[in-house]
């Protein structure tokens, strides 16, 4: 079977860390797999210029956040509790998600590559 394409271009996809206001401790985001961020990405476009649902919020955030090893921390069975998180650290995750990991405009490929 062949390699992905990501390991011929050597890409490395290890978490950033991103640390939410008034919090001493940093959160670590993953990049999703291509299935993860595409389905993230149908379901916003689906919206139409319309307010995310707190469902799709919180599996957005779900599928980004990272535990220790860099794996997915939050299941989509878990999505209740991350719905219980604060709204205010909620919200900055998906926001953070969507300006780092999920991010793929032109600018954020300039960005990766140095220009």
């Amino acid at each position: 079977m062949p390699k992905p394409l990501d390991d011929l271009l050597a890409i490395a996809d290890e978490p950033i860390e991103v640390t939410p206001p008034r919090s001493k401790s940093p959160v670590r985001l993953r990049w999703p797999s291509f299935e993860e961020w595409h389905s993230l990405s149908v379901a916003h476009r689906q919206l139409d210029g319309k307010d995310p649902p707190a469902e799709l919020i919180a599996r957005t955030v779900a599928i980004c956040v990272a535990d220790e090893r860099g794996e997915r921390r939050y299941k989509d069975a878990d999505l209740p509790a991350v719905l219980a998180t604060s709204p205010r650290l909620l919200m900055w995750l998906y926001v953070k998600a969507w300006e780092t990991v999920l991010r793929n405009d032109e600018k954020a490929v300039k960005d990766e590559e140095g220009n």
